[in-house]
């Protein structure tokens, strides 16, 4: 069996042209290797139904995909385990179409892998912060350190080029 892709003849052949699925994906490590805000995926089900309505020739996929995305630290780099969820409503058309929206079959088969993989990138989230850290990463002469230390050492520092003003007194 070919992983969510189903040919027109499929569709037409099932009953009230609705096909329901439940499938577990596997994402090969390659497809990760020039990314670099996502580095792997885990335990991803799709899960759904497509429609073919065959007086508009669209194809109407109802999409609910959940998983587990290995994504970098935004402060150590380490790796971070986030689950995620997402659903979705995708429009497949075997007539050429100018709407954005609308996905254009190629051929007569329609393919759901790539738009899987597309609606899992944008549940990538921008910044990730790995549970329990205690202690964040130094180097010779830099570290890293909270927003809210920063700014109490911001206020406790005066730039000694103008230490000389706190002593100037204003005279009516």
């Amino acid at each position: 069996m070919i992983l969510l892709k189903w040919s027109r003849a499929q569709l037409l052949q099932a009953e009230n042209c609705t096909i329901y699925f439940d499938e577990t994906i596997d994402f090969g490590p390659e497809i990760f290797a020039k990314m670099n805000q996502i580095r792997g995926l885990q335990d991803v089900t799709v899960s759904g139904n497509v429609h073919y309505d065959t007086a508009s020739e669209r194809v109407f996929a109802d999409l609910d995909i959940e998983g587990v995305m290995i994504v970098p630290c935004s402060i150590t780099l380490e790796d971070v385990e986030y689950d995620f969820h997402t659903k979705s409503l995708e429009v497949f058309s075997f007539d050429k179409v100018d709407d954005e929206d609308v996905h254009e079959v190629k051929g007569d088969v329609v393919e759901l892998l790539p738009v899987v993989f597309q609606l899992i990138l944008m549940e990538v989230p921008l910044k990730v912060v790995k549970k329990g850290l205690k202690q964040y990463p130094k180097g010779d002469g830099w570290e890293v350190v909270k927003e809210e230390d920063y700014k109490k050492s911001e206020k406790k520092d005066i730039d000694p080029r103008l230490a000389k003003l706190k002593e100037f007194k204003v005279e009516d």
